[in-house]
């Protein structure tokens, strides 16, 4: 490997071609600088000065050589700016791991804003179940995840990112919502044919139900069982009413209503924020630095 001391004294010279002011700005002598050039020509094996006592001028390797220089002094430069970048999260990859129903969150536009923050982090969102998130950060395959609560373990280092409040989805022209144009109560939300979820494969959504109905008092009309986004599909096809997340709303609103529910104050459909155990991508910062700062705004909205 070339010595970059080496490599510094030839570059000074080979801009002054001139020995005494190239050892002046390097704040040296002239003998150890003619010294240094020479170690470059011996480890090169060719020569790259012609020197007389009047000038010095560069061989053609020395012209190739200062030319190279250059090159490696940009790719340096460009280097350093790289690492500080990724270092700062502005440069880089993030693997996201979004469970379905966060996809009609604020994470589209949380995602949107980072982007146009970081342009040159790479974003890769995969969608999956909560249930298989934790496994996915442990292994490296995720850098972060929007997930809800039962899965979070303490080692992702959780954090609430959205609390929502939980609305009835009916289709529009069902006479429910034009009776309940103002909402309905819990009791009466939970006495209608719902579609319910099922606790293979929507858990959370599944112990939401049962808290609604142990709040209430009432044991929910369950007639079907299904999935988010599959139940708005459902909902929307008249098969039944559906309990769902608020920000759900942003879906279907041709043909679907979401009428307030009375009486469930403090259960809401919480998601959170895991990074994987261990991980020092600050590009995770970053994101839940927006989020935090949606999640302010609208507290005071």
């Amino acid at each position: 490997m070339l010595d970059a001391r080496l490599l510094k004294c030839f570059a000074m010279v080979a801009e002054e071609l001139h020995f005494g002011r190239a050892a002046e700005r390097l704040h040296m002598t002239q003998p150890p600088l003619s010294q240094n050039i020479r170690k470059l020509e011996a480890i090169l094996e060719v020569p790259l000065l012609v020197r007389n006592t009047r000038s010095v001028r560069l061989t053609a390797a020395g012209e190739e050589l200062k030319r190279r220089i250059a090159i490696l002094e940009r790719e340096m430069a460009a280097t350093r700016l790289a690492v500080r970048r990724v270092h700062h999260g502005e440069q880089g990859h993030l693997s996201i791991g979004l469970t379905p129903s966060a996809a009609y969150s604020a994470f589209s536009s949380c995602l949107y804003r980072f982007r146009q923050t970081y342009p040159d982090v790479f974003v890769e969102v995969s969608e999956m179940n909560s249930s298989e998130m934790p496994d996915a950060l442990r292994n490296g395959r995720l850098d972060m995840a929007l997930m809800r609560p039962p899965f979070a373990d303490h080692d992702l280092q959780p954090e609430r990112v959205l609390a929502e409040p939980l609305v009835f989805a009916v289709r529009k022209d069902h006479r429910f919502a034009r009776i309940h144009v103002g909402g309905l109560s819990l009791e009466q939300a939970l006495q209608y044919e719902l579609i319910g979820y099922s606790r293979q494969t929507s858990q959370y959504f599944s112990e939401i139900m049962q808290r609604l109905a142990r709040h209430a008092g009432v044991l929910p009309n369950i007639v079907h069982e299904s999935m988010i986004p599959t139940v708005l599909a459902l909902v929307e096809a008249g098969i039944a009413a559906a309990i769902v997340p608020a920000n759900l709303g942003r879906a279907r609103p041709d043909t679907l209503a979401y009428l307030p529910l009375h009486g469930c104050e403090g259960i809401e459909a919480e998601l959170l924020l895991a990074r994987a155990p261990g991980q020092q991508n600050i590009a995770v910062d970053n994101f839940l630095h927006i989020m935090r700062l949606w999640g302010e705004r609208q507290s005071e909205g």
